[in-house]
């Protein structure tokens, strides 16, 4: 079965006074204009969302998003995969497609307005609450865990993870909708930055983000931007550290990858440009060596080299990322697969990677427990 985006849309990421309905509303209006369609065209959609409960106290967003399409009924559903709820909420829509044509699928999440105790322990919700949680293990030092050990395998230096921070924070600047676009970091703001859990320091960590990105998926296309979906995969693993053999690889992604460059029938090197997990600096490395896009340990390379960066051999997450661009966590892969479709639409105005033919999502839940990857190509 086909599948194009016909429609895309993102709010800015970042503090906002709105409330998780406004935020919807806004990204699923810009859609539906994108994609020149009216509610009544829609035939289902899904909500990916991670926190709404215990940040929010709201479950059931299906029906709040039903609230915001008056007299029109349609089956919608809730995803929750960690942070990996919406990319898999963009491969259930491309799966289903046979049965409902055009769906929406829309991510959301509110992060800010909570005490950062509670929000941490909540976030630490996607991690085992066993192996994990009740040993007192949060995401910044199981993520540290995996920068030490890929340090010691295979070389990798605290500048490499700088350098993705510098470049990330560029990207930034340079992508309107991003959490950082108004703030320049130098390397004297990395010096700066306080030790969150050694080797991680401040700017090696993503912001929590509120926001909103919506795209509406077809089996047909719409009008000659119409972006074709041309492979689509998850895959999920063990969800703690302590049950893998290997952190410096997450075995889903790797999964993942094969199977969606299999079904677009392309390898990794026809990818031109990747928007990847990147939730902590050395999660954009391994991001890269498990979709192929370097070898295990040579991703460092191309970050030295500066061919990571709009106009290099393969950039990584032109829009910042959610390093830079904002972590709004149920919205983070439906945005990543947003940047993709406005790069391959060549719409990308300032940070426009030039031969954008071929991109790739990466959407990770927890430390790589569950992983969503898609491929992208231009529309012909």
């Amino acid at each position: 079965m086909s599948a194009y985006v016909v429609g895309a849309s993102k709010t800015r990421f970042g503090p906002s006074s709105y409330s998780l309905p406004q935020l919807a509303q806004q990204a699923m209006v810009d859609a539906l204009i994108d994609a020149a369609l009216r509610p009544t065209e829609l035939k289902a959609f899904i909500v990916a969302n991670f926190l709404g409960g215990p940040n929010e106290s709201q479950l059931h967003l299906n029906a709040v998003i039903a609230g915001l399409m008056p007299g029109v009924r349609l089956p919608g559903w809730r995803v929750e995969a960690a942070c990996a709820s919406g990319g898999v909420a963009v491969h259930q829509a491309v799966r289903l497609l046979g049965t409902y044509d055009p769906i929406l699928v829309i991510g959301i999440e509110r992060l800010s307005g909570l005490p950062g105790t509670e929000l941490t322990r909540n976030i630490g919700m996607a991690g085992d609450v066993i192996l994990d949680q009740s040993q007192g293990l949060n995401f910044p030092a199981t993520y540290a865990l995996v920068a030490q050990r890929h340090m010691q395998r295979y070389g990798t230096r605290i500048r490499d993870f700088e350098l993705i921070s510098l470049k990330s924070h560029d990207n930034s600047t340079k992508n309107p909708k991003a959490h950082f676009h108004h703030k320049k970091v130098t390397q004297a703001d990395i010096d700066a930055g306080a030790t969150v859990a050694s080797p991680l320091r401040l700017f090696d960590c993503c912001p929590v983000s509120d926001g909103a990105a919506a795209v509406i998926i077809s089996s047909r296309p719409v009008d000659s931007r119409s972006v074709p979906i041309v492979g689509s995969a998850v895959c999920s693993d063990v969800i703690s550290l302590a049950q893998r053999d290997d952190c410096t690889t997450f075995p889903a992604a790797r999964e993942a990858a094969s199977s969606a460059y299999a079904e677009a029938g392309i390898g990794a090197s026809d990818i031109d440009l990747a928007e990847v997990h990147d939730c902590f600096t050395i999660a954009e490395i391994v991001a890269m060596e498990d979709l192929g896009l370097a070898r295990p340990g040579a991703a460092v390379e191309l970050v030295r080299a500066g061919e990571t960066g709009i106009g290099g051999s393969i950039p990584v997450n032109p829009s910042g990322g959610l390093k830079a661009g904002g972590h709004a966590i149920g919205a983070t892969g439906v945005a990543q697969i947003y940047e993709a479709v406005t790069q391959l639409r060549h719409e990308a105005g300032e940070r426009q990677v030039a031969r954008a033919e071929h991109a790739v999502t990466h959407n990770v839940g927890g430390v790589g427990g569950t992983c969503a990857v898609h491929v992208l190509r231009r529309p012909s």
